[in-house]
């Protein structure tokens, strides 16, 4: 078993396609705008509502903030070939002790179905598992949440199973069903 790993900056990573990178007080209005869609308030645990004010903390605070103290890696989803950013990527919770890490991410409205979300979680799994050191990447995805689910298993996730009632979500106990990807 590797330790795991974490490096003192943050790094871009590129699979040709896609890149991830870390994001930058000018993405705040992307992030903002993003995060008004009914469907990244549904299946998040962003506030709602959210407000340019908490766009503007996520980028410029709480990101490097989880990065610097080794708890999270949030990443932009940027389009290699346009360089526009369509989503957000991250580790949001890391067991470093147990060598684990659980992965989230939302993709602009205007942007989904074109596979970045996929994409996304390969390289950023790929990355966790082989470069920093980590056991295992888990995805926790509400059952009803199918477009998740499917991205879970195009980017090689493996489901385990549904875990009852483990969620609270906007006011309402939700069944969670548990990918891995393992290294």
């Amino acid at each position: 078993m590797i330790d795991v790993s974490w490096p003192r900056t943050q790094p871009e990573l590129n699979n040709g396609s896609i890149a991830l990178r870390p994001w930058r007080t000018t993405d705040a209005t992307f992030v903002h705008d993003s995060c008004q869609d009914e469907v990244v308030q549904r299946w998040t645990r962003i506030s709602v509502p959210y407000l340019l004010k908490d766009a503007t903390g996520f980028v410029t605070r709480l990101a490097p903030h989880q990065w610097d103290h080794g708890a999270g890696a949030a990443f932009a989803i940027v389009e290699t070939t346009t360089q526009k950013v369509v989503g957000s990527m991250g580790l949001v919770r890391v067991d470093r002790s147990n060598h684990l890490a659980e992965a989230g991410y939302w993709i602009n409205a205007h942007e989904r179905g074109r596979g970045f979300a996929s994409r996304a979680l390969d390289l950023l799994s790929a990355w966790a598992l082989n470069d920093i050191g980590f056991a295992r990447v888990e995805l926790r995805v509400e059952v009803e949440n199918a477009a998740s689910r499917k991205v879970a298993t195009n980017a090689g996730f493996a489901l385990e199973g549904v875990m009852r009632r483990a969620a609270w979500h906007r006011g309402a106990q939700r069944d969670v069903a548990l990918y891995a990807r393992i290294g």
